[in-house]
């Protein structure tokens, strides 16, 4: 997926982001006005290619109604999701790239987003007694681009829109600050509710954050793009 060009950009920062994603994960539209439709289509269309998925379709579109939910809080530029059955049980994990300006809450005023400033903002949790008490890591991270990040992952719940309550997932979210002054930060979420299988899970996302790179115009002459 690559977010769509900014035409303000200058020549030397980034007119949009890219990230690779597994075929076997779909995008759908996170709009109000046309999110259910699009995730009826893209049920029925998994459903077409795994039919076995066809009892759990009340649970799959529910996964996704939520995520769409969260998506239209957080200025999403991609959301996508998994569906799979393994051995009987249901197999779903959801992932959305955000970009955003960060702004002080009380004064609304813009941010700053360096790394430092990222990392501070975020306390760890430690383990509970059981598996799946929630808890949570943060730590620097280097992508496969050179691109530095701050991430966050573990067990958490997560706040459903609209007072909806909220639900416990496995969840990384890697906040990568735009280059230069610019005051943007790309945020890629990725959660599933399989908290058994917290481990495995976390490995897949961050195999699939690693291939994030911000994308950069072609000078004329070159018939490359530049990553950072």
């Amino acid at each position: 997926m690559s977010e769509e060009p900014t035409d303000s950009a200058l020549p030397s920062q980034p007119i949009g982001v890219h990230l690779l994603v597994p075929k076997a994960w779909q995008e759908f539209d996170t709009h109000s006005d046309t999110a259910d439709q699009s995730i009826r289509e893209i049920v029925a269309e998994r459903i077409k290619e795994r039919p076995d998925l066809a009892e759990h379709k009340g649970t799959l579109r529910k996964l996704l109604k939520n995520s769409a939910g969260l998506a239209r809080e957080n200025n999403v530029v991609y959301s996508g999701a998994m569906m799979e059955v393994i051995d009987g049980d249901t197999m779903t994990a959801s992932l959305t790239v955000s970009v955003s300006q960060a702004e002080n809450e009380q004064t609304g005023e813009v941010a700053q987003t360096g790394l430092e400033t990222l990392h501070s903002a975020m306390n760890p949790i430690a383990p509970g007694s059981r598996p799946t008490d929630p808890w949570r890591k943060v730590s620097l991270v280097e992508l496969d681009d050179g691109v530095r990040a701050v991430r966050s992952e573990g067990i958490e719940d997560v706040e459903l829109p609209d007072d909806r309550g909220s639900y416990r997932a496995v969840t990384m979210q890697t906040f990568v600050p735009y280059p230069g002054n610019d005051p943007k930060v790309a945020v890629i979420t990725a959660s599933t509710p399989q908290l058994a299988l917290a481990e495995p899970m976390l490995q897949l996302f961050e195999a699939i954050t690693a291939t994030f790179r911000f994308v950069y115009a072609v000078a004329e002459g070159e018939n490359t793009e530049r990553s950072a």
